[in-house]
């Protein structure tokens, strides 16, 4: 059975939840510029799928999974400004998130390559990608 990528060893996740504490002002600046960044990097993960050949049931529960994660957030702060301190406090969640790894003896090389592994073995990505999958199987 293979490994799961546990769901705090995913920075998208991360990015949804702070999109999720701007929502509900916790926080006062938006994750726009991460979430995008985060949009850019699952397209070049979807081209990698069509690229692998991934099945059809794959590609769909990748796309539904980000769409809902990244798609759906962004259309929501669609009309927010840009500002320099949402690259800063992207760098900063991103050094949080790279301590959290470290701290469970891991790094984003690692998280990488295991997703790259995925998608080059047709297996879903993320964890809820994966939970999804065992749903529809």
């Amino acid at each position: 059975m293979r490994e799961l990528i546990r769901v705090d060893f995913v920075f998208s996740y991360w990015i949804f939840v702070w999109y999720l504490l701007y929502l509900f002002k916790f926080v006062k600046y938006n994750p726009k510029f991460a979430l995008l960044i985060a949009l850019i990097d699952n397209l070049l993960g979807l081209m990698l799928m069509i690229y692998y050949k991934n099945s059809l049931i794959i590609i769909f529960l990748f796309c539904f999974v980000n769409f809902f994660i990244k798609v759906v957030p962004l259309w929501y702060l669609r009309n927010e400004k840009y500002q320099i301190k949402q690259v800063f406090y992207t760098v900063i969640l991103f050094g949080i998130y790279t301590l959290w790894l470290a701290i469970h003896n891991t790094n984003p090389y690692k998280q990488i390559k295991k997703s790259y592994n995925y998608i080059k073995n047709n297996e879903p990505i993320g964890p809820l990608s994966s939970y999804l999958n065992k749903i529809v199987k």
